[in-house]
């Protein structure tokens, strides 16, 4: 037995032994391989060529000192007391080029985390506000009157009318809506906005939200660099200016688009920003909203008289009062019940 567990013991060892033997012939092949090919020529594309620097993974800063810092980034000048100032890789003028460029770029996709409303700002929403209250006031109290009750009790008698006809006669009779001078009397004490239902009171509102941020946004940030607000931004600028959010939803959509179509007069997404084909300052005259917002209910009504039953729209009660951002929004305007389906 002794015997036999030597000779497996020797076996194992020249196993062991020619294993290596197979391994350093086999490394040595492939250095002679090796010497025999000529190294990798490394090829860049054009647009590595066009980088100057290594992407980072990791920054120097973190991401809000530079958000808050980088619009002051400049080119090193001799006035701040340099001795000397080389440009390497480009001249002066390429530098500033450069840096200048790269400015402009992170104003598009950073946001201003630090802007907060201005004073003109607060007065203005405060003034809004106070109006539409009155607003919604006046028609409640136009509608409670006993002469209103009795005018609405003889039309809704008069059946012998075709659809359509008392809207297309109301439209012919009532004066041209942007030469009113007086929203809440337009005739006999009567408003306006007699009309409006939670769609319209609703996007009377957004009207206002969406033409005021742009003109809020532009004064405040006062940066001719950021032309407007980015449709990637816009969410986080209307909770810091209005302390609630704007849900699609609410409206009827799915996107931030689909709700400035709602309101196209007033407010568009363009090349990303959010914009207003409006060429009035609204902000001077705040009742123009609610010619804006009449117009548009008289053409949907009139869409819809016809049979175009696409024209109807969906609101949810938080179109009005919108969703709080961190708490009840006590300031948001009530929702008043829509009297029939628009």
């Amino acid at each position: 037995e002794r015997g036999g567990e030597g000779e497996a013991e020797e076996g194992a060892g020249e196993a062991k032994e020619e294993a290596k033997e197979n391994a350093k012939e086999e490394q040595e092949e492939s250095e002679v391989d090796d010497e025999g090919d000529e190294p990798p020529k490394v090829e860049l594309t054009d647009e590595e060529k066009g980088v100057w620097f290594a992407p980072k993974k990791v920054f120097d800063l973190q991401r809000g000192a530079i958000m808050r810092s980088f619009a002051n980034y400049s080119i090193p000048a001799k006035s701040e007391g340099f001795e000397a100032i080389k440009f390497v890789w480009c001249d002066e003028a390429a530098a500033k080029d450069y840096l200048r460029q790269k400015v402009l770029e992170n104003k598009k996709i950073w946001r201003v985390d630090d802007l907060k409303p201005s004073k003109w700002f607060q007065d203005k929403f405060a003034e809004w506000k106070k109006l539409f209250a009155e607003w919604q006031k006046k028609q409640e109290e136009f509608k409670a009157s006993p002469a209103q009750k009795a005018k609405e009790a003889k039309a809704k008698a008069n059946t012998e009318k075709k659809d359509g006809e008392d809207s297309e006669e109301e439209a012919a009779a009532a004066p041209d809506l942007f030469s009113i001078q007086d929203v809440c009397d337009i005739g006999d004490g009567e408003p306006l906005f007699k009309s409006f239902d939670l769609i319209d009171w609703a996007s009377l509102q957004l009207r206002f939200e969406l033409y005021m941020l742009q003109v809020a946004f532009s004064k405040d940030v006062n940066d001719p660099d950021r032309p407007g607000i980015p449709e990637a931004h816009f969410n986080f600028y209307y909770t810091r200016y209005f302390a609630k959010y704007l849900s699609p939803v609410s409206f009827g959509c799915k996107t931030l688009e689909e709700v400035c179509k709602l309101v196209k007069d007033t407010a568009a997404l363009k090349d990303g920003l959010l914009t207003t084909p409006l060429t009035v300052q609204a902000e001077d005259q705040l009742s123009y909203f609610v010619k804006l917002s009449e117009e548009q209910r008289r053409e949907r009504q009139r869409r819809i008289d016809a049979g175009d039953e696409t024209a109807r729209l969906h609101f949810q009660p938080a179109a009005l009062s919108g969703v709080p951002a961190g708490g009840a929004n006590k300031s948001a305007p009530k929702a008043q019940a829509a009297p029939k389906a628009a």
